[in-house]
């Protein structure tokens, strides 16, 4: 008789659950003027003279393969500025105006300096490949000045999955069922975008769902060793060519408050480049005061938009080209 009542409680649940999931499902299509998408899916181009349209954003490369004008349609400039970086300065979901190089070449050009800014974003998944990215850009564009932008993955270990590929992103089981189950339901999307704009903010991020390679940062951490070795071998070849170099950290997009999970890591950046001769600015401070969606590109898509470029590009110039 007990196990009886026990099945009947256990199926009494299970359909309560069910009718809530059900009505709340009902209730957020009604009330939530929202379509979730499918999970953003980055692009990068390396080809040369590609135009490609993903997501409703045009990318166009030039014959290098740079989201840039071509070689021959380049300003005439008394100073060549050349930014490395990953995703965020290729511009992932930006178009080409609201790129925050095309946005400091404006502004800098607007305030009197005679300047081209361009963008190396793309080549950039770490500083290895940065670095490489310097030796090939730097003989074609003759740069006076290098900035690279530093982003967060920039110190995850290159991890073989099968032969001849590469995975630099953390992937984990908990990533795979939140996307499958997001991009199913409207109510558990309300209740992902909730927790991701709102909630995160005030709990933090457990530390347990970041990937390890972001903290106790040391020679352990083959990420971390990477990046400092090839972050000097950029300084050094910049100083031996008389190129000016700085670097800029780009935080995460998220709990841009006193509960920022990565704090560690730009504590041991701000470290190295003191240590190491490297001028730096950090971002953080300049994003601190917002949202972090206000500086999204949309809810599934977390790099920064065009009016985190806006702020980037103005906080950069106020720091390294206007005279105090």
């Amino acid at each position: 008789m007990k196990l009886k009542a026990l099945i009947q409680n256990f199926l009494l649940m299970i359909i309560s659950i069910a009718v809530f999931f059900f009505i709340a499902e009902g209730i957020t299509m009604l009330l939530w003027d929202y379509k979730p998408q499918g999970e953003h899916v980055g692009i990068i181009i390396k080809d040369g003279n590609r135009r490609v349209v993903h997501e409703g954003v045009e990318y166009v490369t030039n014959s290098i393969g740079l989201r840039e004008r071509e070689l021959n349609k380049r300003p005439k400039a008394e100073k060549t500025i050349l930014v490395l970086g990953d995703s965020f300065i290729w511009g992932d979901g930006l178009p080409v105006e609201s790129l925050v190089t095309t946005k400091l070449e404006k502004k800098l050009n607007e305030i009197g300096y005679n300047v081209e800014v361009v963008n190396g974003g793309g080549g950039g998944g770490n500083a290895e490949s940065e670095y490489n990215f310097l030796i090939k850009l730097a003989p074609i564009y003759k740069p006076s000045e290098v900035i690279v932008f530093f982003f967060t993955n920039d110190i995850i270990e290159d991890r073989p999955l099968e032969k001849g590929t590469e995975k630099r992103v953390a992937v984990s089981w908990r990533q795979n069922i939140k996307e499958f189950l997001r991009s199913r339901s409207h109510f558990i999307a309300f209740l992902y975008y909730l927790y991701k704009d709102r909630i995160v903010e005030i709990i933090g991020v457990p530390k347990f769902m970041l990937p390890p390679d972001y903290f106790n940062l040391d020679d352990s951490k083959p990420g971390w060793k990477n990046f400092k070795i090839y972050a000097l071998k950029m300084r050094d070849f910049c100083k031996d060519n008389n190129i000016t170099f700085s670097y800029v950290i780009i935080p995460t997009l998220t709990v841009l408050n006193e509960k920022y999970p990565y704090k560690e890591m730009h504590e041991a950046l701000k470290k190295f480049f003191n240590e190491s001769g490297i001028e730096f600015f950090d971002l953080f401070p300049v994003f601190s005061p917002y949202r972090p969606s206000k500086l999204w590109v949309n809810l599934e898509n977390s790099h920064w938009n065009d009016f985190a470029t806006t702020l980037a590009a103005d906080a950069i110039i106020k720091w390294r080209y206007i005279k105090k």
